[in-house]
């Protein structure tokens, strides 16, 4: 599996146009976004054309990708608009009014849950990457608590060191988990609850 954070050298790949790397996004995620497609529009011959659409522009726009964007997040943002632009013009040309009211639930279906797992995926990913970014120690540490469900002192004892000194680390990882995922706090609850 590839790593799918643009960091400064995958951003230096694109824009120079490094052809093996989109290919290698291309390989990785190409699958699963034509089947994210299929689920909403029923139809695999147009989501394999939506999907390489969406590969296209993310072509086309590589030079707009900024560092720690991720790129299934990203792609699968970019299929779903483009599969809302597809069933909308099924609805205003009226040419499939009948393929338009089996695909209505569809449409409806798309634009609720799907932005919920895109959003989802965002945030777990974003908070791997605030994981990633914090010491050794605090890491262990924020994950014992935080995913774990250990308390400080069980922490301190299973590490052999001061209540005090989980207590710093989790101050310090938890700074770093909060830079991180500061624009998703408004609307999570679930990052709430771990980052308070």
């Amino acid at each position: 599996m590839m790593q799918l954070i643009v960091d400064k050298s995958m951003q230096r790949s694109l824009l120079k146009g490094d052809e093996q790397l989109y290919r290698d996004i291309f390989e990785e995620l190409q699958p699963g976004l034509v089947v994210y497609a299929t689920e909403y529009i029923n139809d695999l011959d147009m989501s394999c054309s939506i999907v390489q659409e969406a590969f296209l522009k993310l072509w086309e726009n590589r030079k707009s990708l900024r560092e720690g964007t991720y790129l299934k997040a990203y792609m699968y943002k970019a299929v779903r608009n483009l599969c809302l632009n597809y069933l909308r013009h099924l609805k205003v040309t009226g040419k499939y009014e009948d393929r338009q009211q089996a695909l209505q639930l569809n449409y409806e279906a798309l634009k609720d849950k799907s932005a919920e797992r895109l959003l989802e995926a965002e945030i777990m990913d974003r908070l791997q990457v605030a994981v990633d970014k914090m010491t050794p120690q605090g890491k262990r540490i924020f994950t014992m608590s935080r995913f774990e469900g250990k308390t400080y002192k069980e922490i301190a004892n299973e590490l052999g060191i001061a209540e005090k000194t989980v207590e710093n680390q989790m101050g310090k990882a938890l700074k770093v988990a909060r830079a991180e995922l500061q624009e998703f706090l408004p609307i999570s609850v679930f990052l709430y609850s771990i980052l308070h």
